[in-house]
Parts: C-alpha cells; sequence; structure tokens
C-alpha cells in the first residue's frame, strides 16, 4: 500500500511539472510573438537535447546517491579530439574518428565508475578531479583554440533535419525511451532503486552494487561524448570552451525533475520536464531581453530552491 502510494506522489509531481511547463510556455508566448514560432521552437529543442540525453544516465546516476561532475570536461574534451584527428594532414576514416571519441567518453566514464566503486572515494570530489583532467587535456589538444570541423555525418547528427524536426530531438527521444524502459521496467532499474534506497540492504540481497554503479558510470561517459559530436555537427567546432557549465543545467534538470538529491527517488519522465522546463526558461528570458549572466545567477537561485523544496518535503514525510 505504501509502495503504491509512493508511486501515486511521483506522477502527481511529474505532471505538475508538465503543468507549470504549459503555463511557461503561454506566459512567454504572450511577452514576445516570436517565442512560439517554428523557427525559435526548433532551435530550442535543439540546443537543450544534448543536456536531455546526459540528463537521462545522470538521472540514474543520483538515484543510486551518485553523481558525475566530469561531464562538461568530458564533452569538451571529446569534441577537442574528434575535431583535432579530422583536421590532422592525415585524418583516419570519420567513423574510426567518432568511435575514438566516444571511446574517450567511456574512458572518462570507466575511471570515474573504477575510482568510485573499487577504491571507494567520493563522487563529488572523485569527478571534480577527472573534469580537471579532461578540462587540461582539452586545452592541450586544441592549444586552446577552436578546431574548424565541416563534416556531413556529424552535420547530419547535430543539425540536420528529418520530417521538419531536428535530429538532435529524435536522439533526446530514443534516449528518453530508452531509459525509461531501462529504468522502470527492467531488472538492472529495480536494482537501481534499491541502491539508492538502502545500499547495504541491497548488498545483502545479493546484487553487485559496484557493478552497477560502474555501469552507470560507463554509460555516463558514453552519453557525454555523443553529447559532444552532436555540438560539434551543430556549431562546426570542436573546442574546450564545449560544455562549460553544461553539469550544473543537467544536474538543476534532474534535481527539478524530482530525483532525490540522497538517492532513491526519481523517474525519466520527470528529468524530461525538468529539462524542457530549463530550456523554455532560458530561450523565454533570452526573447524578452534577460541577459546571460542574469540567466545564471537566477538558475543558481533555481538549484537552491529545488534542492530546498524536496528537503523540507522529504522532512514532512518523515
Amino acid at each position: 500500500m505504501e509502495a503504491v502510494l509512493t508511486k501515486r506522489k511521483k506522477i502527481s509531481i511529474t505532471a505538475l511539472l508538465y503543468v507549470v511547463l504549459a503555463i511557461m510556455i503561454i506566459i512567454f508566448s504572450c511577452l514576445s510573438s516570436d517565442f512560439y514560432s517554428s523557427y525559435n521552437i526548433s532551435s530550442m529543442l535543439t540546443n537543450i537535447a544534448f543536456i536531455g540525453i546526459i540528463a537521462c544516465i545522470m538521472t540514474m546516476i543520483m538515484i543510486t546517491g551518485g553523481i558525475d561532475m566530469s561531464i562538461g570536461a568530458n564533452i569538451a574534451l571529446t569534441s577537442c579530439l574528434v575535431a583535432a584527428l579530422a583536421d590532422s594532414k592525415s585524418p583516419p576514416p570519420l567513423l574510426v574518428i567518432l568511435a575514438l571519441g566516444i571511446l574517450v567518453g567511456a574512458v572518462i566514464g570507466g575511471i570515474n565508475g573504477l575510482l568510485i566503486t573499487r577504491l571507494n572515494l567520493n563522487p563529488i570530489i572523485t569527478t571534480l578531479g577527472t573534469m580537471s583532467i579532461a578540462t587540461g587535456l582539452a586545452y592541450v589538444l586544441s592549444a586552446g583554440r577552436s578546431i574548424l570541423m565541416f563534416e556531413e555525418v556529424t552535420g547530419f547528427i547535430g543539425r540536420d533535419l528529418l520530417l521538419g524536426i531536428p535530429m538532435p530531438v529524435y536522439w533526446l527521444a530514443v534516449m528518453v525511451f530508452l531509459s525509461g524502459v531501462l529504468l522502470h521496467k527492467s531488472k538492472f532499474g529495480r536494482k537501481i532503486y534499491l541502491i539508492g534506497n538502502n545500499i547495504n540492504a541491497a548488498r545483502l540481497a545479493g546484487i553487485n552494487v559496484n557493478r552497477v554503479r560502474f555501469i552507470l558510470y560507463l554509460l555516463c561517459g558514453i552519453s557525454a561524448a555523443f553529447s559532444a559530436i552532436i555540438l560539434i555537427g551543430q556549431t562546426g567546432v570542436g573546442m574546450p570552451q564545449h560544455g562549460i557549465g553544461n553539469e550544473l543545467d543537467i544536474i538543476s534538470a534532474v534535481l527539478l525533475g524530482g530525483t532525490a538529491f540522497t538517492g532513491g527517488r526519481g523517474r525519466i519522465l520527470g528529468t524530461l520536464a525538468g529539462v524542457l522546463i530549463l530550456g523554455v526558461l532560458y530561450n523565454g528570458f533570452t526573447m524578452i531581453g534577460f541577459r546571460y549572466v542574469h540567466i545564471r545567477i537566477f538558475q543558481g537561485i533555481l538549484l537552491i530552491l529545488i534542492v530546498a523544496f524536496y528537503e523540507i518535503r522529504e522532512n514532512r514525510q518523515a
């Protein structure tokens, strides 16, 4: 009975987020006639797609009580490596270059997973360390400059349209579907929730906690690398500035979507709502004349309010 009530609360929160999203769209549409133009909506969805892709995996990591702060640096390093290889005098085949980019992301995620699970290191400190290393490598590899890369394949992945819809939106839809099935409809997903609710009980139940957590960090690294390829396709460059601050956007979206920072609670549709809400907020504020620095200030305030709201809610339910 308690499980049923908990599920209803999650559903109601998710539904409430989509109601808030609808209200925001109506408000910004009234404030700016350009907001609801097809061009602006297409651009907005394209810009938030790569954030949503990573946020789906980050949701599962945070449900287990973990976090990954290295995703922005992972994006930067992958974009610089892919662009540098493509710009070299004797570049390998493009598919090989893209595979190496994904491999770099997997290596960063795998290192995070190994350090956290095998050495029992703190996830925040560990991923901040790998973030610093990856950021440094990105600047060394690119010499601090932007590397041009205009390829049909990356262009198709990052900016082309299919049936009038940007390709990144399709990638996001695929990720939402696959991660939703993985988290909510599989044994692996049940293991994730059990670990987040009580890691010791999960071990006593025979769950290989370290393997589950390692897989999640590995997937997070891969998703960040794929997002870097999307960004290259959108911008036509690889550069060490790619991904800067995106870890804050992703974590904000996941928390806004109802995932508990302490673990044990979260839903993919909630995270998607969080991503869309932040995307509409940033785009809407820009359309009505807010500057980027003002939006960043608001984002910090919003993140604090989100955490405070869910903490108060948890304490009242306890």
